[in-house]
């Protein structure tokens, strides 16, 4: 199989290189902005567990795309850092993909416990959401009691691990958060 040949593009002809695949559709915030409480309010039915994808089917897919030229594979969710036993997802598809860019796009909550872990796996980087340095404008943000320092510390220790570089992905809000970007940018400047 020729990947260059065989690799899927878009309407202008540009190979796909890129996927994402969401390992869970569940998160452990409420942000209002990826989850509206007008949908995802207490009586709202989450996927049942058969509905999402097994590791295995996972892993089978993304060597399909392995095959097709894949060279970044990026993790989502959904919340992918609630996912029970993600360094071992990690873990397979690094077996699977040695050559593959391999990250995770996350709220950074949990990455204290699972930083050093994930490393250990395989995986090469994450991306973290984080609206503002600014705690009180995260909670504004987010809608939610949402633990800030604890996602700060999560950003220190991916860094301590190698999990790097860090990308911080932030939803922009006139009038909230948008004058606190550049301190944001100098903030993490030069930590990966």
């Amino acid at each position: 199989m020729n990947p260059a040949a065989d690799a899927p593009v878009d309407r202008l002809g540009r190979r796909f290189a890129d996927l994402r695949i969401s390992v869970t559709d569940r998160c452990n915030f409420r942000c209002p902005y990826c989850m509206p409480k007008e949908i995802f309010g207490p009586g709202y039915e989450f996927l049942p567990r058969s509905a999402i994808l097994s590791f295995e089917e996972i892993v089978r897919l993304a060597a399909i795309f392995g095959r097709m030229g894949l060279r970044k594979l990026r993790l989502t969710g959904g919340e992918p850092t609630v996912r029970a036993e993600l360094p071992t997802l990690v873990r397979m598809l690094r077996e699977a993909l040695p050559d593959v860019d391999l990250a995770l796009t996350t709220n950074g909550s949990r990455l204290v416990a699972l930083a050093a872990e994930l490393k250990d796996a395989g995986l090469d980087r994450v991306t973290v959401s984080l609206d503002s340095i600014d705690p009180e404008i995260c909670r504004e943000m987010n809608g939610v009691d949402f633990p800030h320092e604890r996602v700060l510390e999560g950003i220190e220790a991916a860094a301590a691990a190698g999990l790097g570089p860090i990308k911080i992905n932030a939803v922009v809000k006139r009038g909230v958060n948008d004058d606190g970007l550049v301190d944001m940018a100098r903030h993490f400047r030069g930590t990966g």
